[in-house]
């Protein structure tokens, strides 16, 4: 049974990754703040700034397969702090590429639509030219390009992530520097009978992390190389998915406010299409979920909790 080592493994996309491959791969993992405590799954206590210690733990157990899922990825936290940002986003990511280069295991890492500037009318495609506008996106990318420098790793990018935590973390604070992904934010602020202001004028396509994960496997699986987007084909405004959303579970839709992202006055630019194009990924033979199913699966999701 191959082997595959899952840095963050108690975050959002790891612990998914890891409940859905312990079937058929051995799992182990590092966390930091978050332990998931899964059945049949090896978690260990790891600072990834510490990168001997990386080093140690990965050539003990020598996986077949290393997922980074590790990021800061607050970008308003990534603005005002870019050396921890550059540390964990970029520095941690090539070292890391090194490491699994001496091991000879292939490394899956996770990136983002940060990497681009917003401004093109269509969804961005693999090949596209990048143009990060603020410093996240900025070290997302620095971190893409020493991962592909080993043409048998894989970056996986992403537009918006959500997904509901299972209850073993869902209270536990992440070493993300953001609270909640925002698909959880908006649901816990609805059913607490909050207002919620939500932007109109961003656009994307949005990945519940069982999909992601799911996408992540079939890299695996296909021996994937080089670089994809996971991100279904639904393009919609963070507004409309969210009114979707509501409607799906059954929560009160009147209590979300459009605003558009000036009126919102975040301190730091974004871009206004965060859309990516799948059909590389696609062409594989991987079939993203609909944007229903995804709602589906959240309301299944809650009930269990």
């Amino acid at each position: 049974m191959k082997k595959i080592f899952i840095l963050g493994i108690g975050s959002l996309t790891g612990s998914k990754l890891a409940i859905l491959a312990k079937t058929s791969y051995h799992v182990s993992g590092s966390y930091n703040l978050r332990d998931p405590q899964i059945p049949d799954v090896s978690s260990t206590k790891l600072d990834i700034a510490e990168i001997e210690k990386v080093k140690k733990s990965l050539t003990e157990i020598h996986p077949d397969f290393i997922v980074n899922t590790c990021a800061i990825n607050n970008v308003d936290y990534c603005e005002k702090n870019q050396d921890m940002t550059k540390k964990i986003n970029a520095d941690f990511v090539s070292d890391l590429s090194k490491i699994s280069k001496s091991l000879d295991s292939k490394l899956i890492h996770l990136s983002s639509d940060s990497v681009f500037d917003g401004t093109k009318k269509t969804p961005y495609i693999e090949d596209d030219p990048t143009n990060p506008i603020n410093y996240y996106g900025l070290t997302k990318l620095l971190g893409e390009k020493p991962v592909l420098e080993n043409p048998e790793n894989v970056v996986i990018r992403v537009s918006v992530l959500y997904g509901w935590l299972h209850k073993q973390i869902s209270n536990l604070q992440s070493s993300s520097m953001k609270p909640s992904n925002f698909g959880k934010w908006f649901i816990e602020r609805l059913m607490a009978n909050e207002k919620v202001k939500i932007i109109t004028d961003e656009y994307s396509t949005p990945i519940i992390a069982d999909d992601f994960a799911r996408a992540i496997l079939h890299s695996m699986e296909k021996s994937l190389k080089g670089l994809y987007h996971a991100a279904p084909h639904t393009q919609i405004s963070r507004y409309d998915f969210c009114q979707k959303l509501a409607q799906n579970l059954g929560l009160n839709q009147e209590l979300i406010i459009p605003v558009t992202s000036k009126e919102l006055g975040r301190d730091v630019v974004t871009g206004f299409n965060k859309c990516l194009d799948s059909n590389k990924m696609a062409k594989t033979g991987f079939q993203f979920m609909t944007i229903e199913e995804s709602f589906s699966l959240i309301k299944k999701q809650i009930g269990e909790k």
